[in-house]
């Protein structure tokens, strides 16, 4: 037992002299070859040796008629085990990154089947080679001290412990949990959508025909009603779907988180106006296409909605969910106009505070 305790003692300790080397490079947002040393220097904490040829930068890849060079490779006996791709710690992870990190492992001498991708946080990509598809994401962790998720890493990724067959197994149980979460959020992303509540009523229809009622009966009764759905994700915040009929008014039931935040000195913002409001300053320091936006900012909303959304593409009754009003709508290098959602809770707001923070934004949380 006192073994067990001094072996996680020494894992979290790891960790968190990783966490203090780069949390540096985050604050100061340091040049890519600066995050390259510290990243080099976590490695060397996790057991690995650069004498022994087991961490080399800008490894050598042929890739054709030309050579390429991955940042990082970590080699066990001369035999690569997994490479690294680094970024600054502000960079906004792009598809084209993704690629160029699945290229490095299949181009390596020996293929590896394990990457990592290092930036404002770090994340584990797993090439399922019997799947016949690209590398996925399936583990990322935030670089913050004691954390469960910093103690994995270092169980995985230590000299000591590393063991391909225990990483695979590990890859392969997470990619079997995010592809249920996806299937959980299809489906949420799906109801909700449905702004006529078509699904249920559907389903509605389908009850009441096995109980014995005419199609006239149930048209009459569907006819009636208004279906409303909304998100229900935590206590705080209880929202509940609503059935009304024509003649009476909607009504919510509604404990409302009041928590506000600011950034860069802006003093506290009601949720709304604080992702509307990082969302216009990263546009006014960074000049983009509309389409660059959309990959940046809307994963950060998995939904129907989006963070972002061309102003041209909402009907009527969409626009009172985004802020529509001339001065709030933002441009495009391409001239494309689009506006900003303007449906944010507590149960949504996380990212968006995650975003402004990799930006350096530093956030401030008023209760």
């Amino acid at each position: 037992m006192l073994l067990i305790t001094f072996a996680k003692k020494r894992m979290d300790d790891i960790w968190n002299e990783i966490c203090f080397e780069l949390r540096t490079c985050i604050q100061n947002n340091v040049l890519e070859k600066d995050y390259e040393n510290a990243i080099c220097s976590c490695m060397v904490l996790l057991g690995w040796k650069k004498f022994r040829g087991e961490i080399v930068t800008q490894y050598p890849i042929q890739a054709g008629h030309e050579n390429k060079y991955a940042d990082i490779v970590v080699l066990q006996g001369g035999v690569e085990q997994f490479v690294i791709e680094i970024k600054r710690p502000n960079h906004i992870l792009q598809e084209e990154d993704e690629r160029q990190l699945f290229s490095y492992m299949r181009l390596l001498n020996h293929q590896v089947i394990f990457g990592l991708y290092v930036g404002d946080k770090i994340r584990l990509y797993y090439d399922d080679v019997a799947s016949q598809q690209l590398p996925e994401q399936v583990f990322s962790l935030d670089i913050e001290e004691d954390t469960p998720d910093g103690l994995k890493f270092v169980e995985l990724f230590s000299k000591d412990s590393y063991n391909v067959q225990i990483l695979t197994d590990f890859c392969k149980r997470q990619k079997a949990i995010f592809q249920e979460h996806k299937q959980m959020q299809d489906e949420v992303a799906k109801i909700l959508s449905d702004a006529n509540g078509q699904i249920f009523k559907d389903a509605l229809k389908e009850k009441y025909l096995n109980e014995g009622h005419s199609k006239e009966w149930i048209e009459k009764v569907l006819n009636q009603i208004v279906l409303t759905v909304s998100p229900l994700i935590k206590e705080s915040r209880t929202e509940v779907a609503t059935v009304v009929s024509d003649y009476e008014s909607v009504s919510h039931v509604t404990n409302r988180d009041k928590t506000k935040y600011g950034f860069l000195g802006s003093g506290p913002l009601p949720k709304r106006k604080f992702a509307w409001s990082v969302v216009r300053y990263f546009v006014s320091k960074n000049p983009k296409t509309y389409d660059e936006y959309a990959k940046i900012f809307n994963t950060l909303k998995p939904d129907s909605q989006g963070v972002i959304r061309t102003y041209d593409s909402l009907s009527r009754a969409q626009m009172i969910r985004y802020f529509t009003k001339e001065r709030e709508c933002l441009k495009g290098v391409d001239g494309v106009k689009f506006v900003v959602c303007n449906q944010w809770g507590d149960f949504n707001i996380g990212p968006i505070i995650q975003f402004a923070n990799s930006q350096g934004y530093n956030v401030v949380e008023y209760k």
